[in-house]
Parts: structure tokens; C-alpha cells; sequence
């Protein structure tokens, strides 16, 4: 019998059991993540205008296409930030099998319509971009096309994920955040199981209270920071 076929009646019975606990975590991850997602918004959206303005002589800080072009892409960071990398709405579930939970774009679905139909004046604004400046504007307008191509199709997803728990599990408690790391010790190392989040400590703390009484043989091991657990 494959490991799929035994996997997968075991993950009915997770969807099918007693929910103990249930709870809502809005936002992208752990305590710091969105200023890494912020970082990445902000380097994918300005690094095109960054290198027009020092190849292009005629775009300079007194012209009107520099200041066109700086809110077209501070406009991108935002677009960015807010739909390529939206913040998630999980909804978990904690059974005595494990837990299940989904994951949504907290994006309105106006959005999206929004988002589709700006994605083909971008494509538009790409290819004028190349006839007026050039081969060079391929460099800068390159990146933004493949960026709006991608966006003609964008539509609302809702991902359904699971961590199973065993004995063998061992939860990793990350200190003065809502984040509790899954993982089952394999050969040395640790085969991975999943990180879930709380919206606050005192939250992350009744889960597991929750988590105490289900599973009362499984290991809990407080950790500062989520590569620490290879040092387990």
C-alpha cells in the first residue's frame, strides 16, 4: 500500500472528527513578517524606476515623466504589498487527530476586478514604453509586463492545509510570538510538519492548554527562534 493511500483515510477522519478548538488568525505570519514583506514590496516595485533614472538622462527630478513615473511605481509597491503579498485570513480547526485550516487573500473581491483590468492598460503602457525609450526600456518595463501578465488572471483562492499529530510529534514554542512550529524526528533530523499562528501570546497560550490535554505524551520545546529547532 503507497503512502497516499495510507495518508488519505486518515485525513478523512481529521475533517471528519470533533472540532475541540477553534480559532482566526489575520496577517501574514510571526511578529516580524511584514516587515520582510514590506521590504520585498518595496525593492520589486522601485528597483525598475531606480535604474531608468540612472540610464535615462532625460528623466531627471525637475521633469514631469520622473514624477509620472515615481507615483506609477510607488503606486506598484502599494499594488504589491496589498495583493501580491496580501496578509492571510487562517481559519483552524484543532481535532484529536490534528489540525486543518484554510487560508484566503484577505483581498476584497472588487479587487480583483480592479486588478484584471489594470493589468492590460499596464501590458499597454509596457509596449508604448518600448517604441518611445527603446530596447533600454525592456530592462524597467520588462519586469512590470511579466508582473501584469500574471495579473490578468487574478482571481480569489482558498487553500485547505493540515498538520497531522502523533506521539511522535514535537511542538516548537517560539518564545514572546503567536507561532508554534509542528515536526516529527526522522533520522536525525526533523521531517517537517507545519507552523500555525495566534493573534496574540495569550491566545497561542490556551491553544496549548488545548493541546496539553490532547496530546499529553507529545514534546514541547520553547525556542527563540524558528532555525533553533535544528539544535533540538
Amino acid at each position: 500500500m503507497s503512502n497516499r493511500e495510507n495518508i488519505n483515510p486518515i485525513k478523512k477522519s481529521l475533517y471528519e472528527a470533533e472540532i475541540v478548538h477553534y480559532w482566526e488568525h489575520k496577517g501574514w505570519g510571526g511578529k516580524f513578517a511584514h516587515l520582510g514583506i514590506w521590504g520585498l514590496s518595496i525593492f520589486a516595485g522601485l528597483t525598475p524606476f531606480c535604474f531608468l533614472w540612472f540610464v535615462i538622462d532625460e528623466l531627471t527630478i525637475d521633469s514631469i515623466a520622473f514624477w509620472g513615473l515615481f507615483s506609477f511605481m510607488t503606486m506598484m509597491v502599494l499594488v504589491s504589498r496589498y495583493l501580491f503579498f496580501a496578509d492571510k485570513h487562517r481559519c483552524y480547526h484543532l481535532t484529536p487527530l490534528g489540525i486543518h485550516y484554510t487560508e484566503k487573500d484577505m483581498i476584497p473581491d472588487v479587487a480583483y476586478q480592479v486588478v484584471r483590468g489594470f493589468s492590460w492598460v499596464g501590458i499597454v503602457a509596457c509596449i508604448i514604453a518600448v517604441f518611445v525609450l527603446g530596447p533600454l526600456a525592456f530592462v524597467g518595463a520588462g519586469g512590470f509586463a511579466l508582473m501584469s501578465f500574471g495579473m490578468t488572471n487574478f482571481r480569489p483562492n482558498v487553500n485547505h492545509s493540515y498538520i497531522l499529530i502523533s506521539e511522535r510529534t514535537v511542538v516548537f514554542d517560539l518564545e514572546n510570538d503567536g507561532v508554534l512550529s509542528f515536526a516529527v524526528p526522522e533520522k536525525g533530523a526533523h521531517a517537517y510538519g507545519g507552523d500555525i499562528y495566534t493573534m496574540t501570546v495569550d491566545q497561542k497560550q490556551e491553544l496549548l492548554s488545548k493541546l496539553h490535554s490532547l496530546f499529553p505524551s507529545i514534546e514541547f520545546v520553547k525556542i527563540k527562534r524558528l532555525n533553533d529547532q535544528s539544535k533540538h
